[in-house]
């Protein structure tokens, strides 16, 4: 009974990893500036169907970016020719005033899950980010990435 206790907690520790699908980071911004005609292109194929699948969205930015939120628009395409349409609002403040995202120096770095849990099948996918900002560029940021990973 004693072993099973105990290997109870390692079951649960390696059940949770997840695998790394696709990754990419784009940090081309022209003197820290998206301009609002620049839309972000992430392509990857998926080899197998996978049931449950995670896509994640890192934003890094300058120690004070001089906005509290950004507007983003996530489009997913997927192989089959239909298209998922995200609205994405990043908050970098909590409602007290504080920064969320982690900085060091004078680089920030704000990690925010997009989509869980959703079901993606074998071929070739297209995701664009395209920034909502209100005006011609958002300034300050210095990079821009997706991840998709299967939860297992």
């Amino acid at each position: 009974m004693k072993k099973i206790i105990f290997l109870l907690p390692l079951l649960l520790l390696f059940s949770c990893n997840k695998t790394m699908l696709f990754t990419k980071t784009f940090s081309d911004f022209n003197g820290n500036r998206w301009q609002k005609s620049e839309i972000k292109v992430f392509n990857f194929d998926i080899k197998k169907d996978i049931k449950a699948a995670d896509i994640g969205l890192t934003f890094t930015h300058t120690l004070d970016p001089q906005y509290k939120n950004v507007p983003l628009e996530l489009v997913i395409n997927r192989p089959d020719g239909t298209r998922d349409n995200v609205f994405i609002n990043l908050q970098l403040e909590d409602g007290s005033g504080n920064n969320m995202s982690e900085c060091e120096g004078h680089s920030c770095e704000l990690n925010m899950s997009v989509k869980e849990g959703i079901e993606m099948t074998a071929g070739s996918y297209v995701l664009t980010i395209e920034n909502k900002f209100e005006e011609e560029y958002l300034p300050n940021i210095t990079a821009l990435g997706i991840t998709v990973e299967d939860e297992n």
